[in-house]
């Protein structure tokens, strides 16, 4: 099963993959990451990635960095891409991989790119989560080659359920 997940900002796809993976986790060996938004007095002021099998969390991006990678106000913290790029080819052994998300900020990362690519038709089961409006070429193959899901706040409960059925 190969599945991409995508949409605006805040319909839930990051929600959706950590319900999918708790949903299937006690069943099917799984690992991934999600990327979480971090706030301070209700302000973002960066992204984390969230290991979904250790608890581990990285920075992505913060607007304290001060990296010369930028993606609007957050600056990129790419030895933290590079490490999960690591665990994407760890967790590739696995049956199930959730990757959110392939977004502008991760794609920063030449090892990243390399990595999701060696992955995306291994022969397990892919659940990815693509920026909605990019163009990259890494996303463009997973948009041709993918079961593609849009969601929103309406249909999010049933792409959930026909997901978790597959697995069924």
């Amino acid at each position: 099963m190969k599945i991409a997940i995508t949409g605006r900002p805040g319909s839930g796809k990051t929600t959706l993959c950590k319900r999918i993976f708790d949903s299937i986790k006690d069943e099917f060996d799984c690992g991934g990451f999600i990327t979480k938004e971090r706030r301070e007095k209700g302000i973002r002021v960066g992204f984390l990635f969230h290991d979904l099998v250790t608890g581990e969390e990285f920075w992505l991006a913060s607007v304290k960095s001060d990296s010369r990678i930028r993606v609007g106000k957050y600056g990129v913290i790419l030895d933290n891409i590079e490490k999960i790029s690591d665990r994407i080819k760890e967790y590739a052994k696995k049956e199930v991989l959730i990757i959110d998300e392939i977004g502008p900020m991760e794609l920063k990362s030449r090892k990243f790119v390399e990595e999701v690519e060696r992955v995306l038709h291994r022969d397990g089961t892919n659940i990815f989560t693509i920026h909605y409006r990019s163009n990259h070429s890494l996303i463009q193959k997973v948009r041709k080659s993918y079961q593609v899901f849009v969601i929103d706040e309406h249909n999010r409960d049933m792409v959930f359920e026909e997901i978790v059925s597959e697995f069924r």
